[in-house]
């Protein structure tokens, strides 16, 4: 075996166990924060004061009730993709990008 050849194997062989050091290294770091996270269960916020406000006055009865179905629609959503969502008016403080806004807006 010439020497560029050992040479070559040695740099792969070293690339291979830093590639597999570092993946191990990130996993350690990463396996707490993963375990905490899986036991927080995610929320999102509907504003139904805000929904209501939106609605134009001279919105008639089927455009309400579509804007209500698409709200409720979405709420089913979030739900079922394991995501728990309460009414604002349960909410005494929250960040604003768990709110749920309007399609559209």
């Amino acid at each position: 075996m010439d020497a560029k050849s050992q040479w070559l194997s040695t740099v792969l062989i070293a690339a291979c166990l830093g590639c597999l050091g570092g993946w191990l290294a990130a996993q350690q770091q990463l396996q707490q924060p993963l375990e905490r996270l899986n036991l927080v269960t995610p929320v999102f916020v509907f504003d139904r004061a805000k929904l209501i406000q939106s609605i134009p006055p001279n919105a008639s009865q089927e455009q309400m009730a579509k804007i209500v179905d698409d709200w409720q629609g979405q709420a089913k959503k979030l739900s079922d993709a394991g995501y728990l969502v309460i009414d604002s008016t349960a909410v005494v403080a929250a960040p604003e990008d768990v709110y749920v806004r309007q399609a559209g807006r």
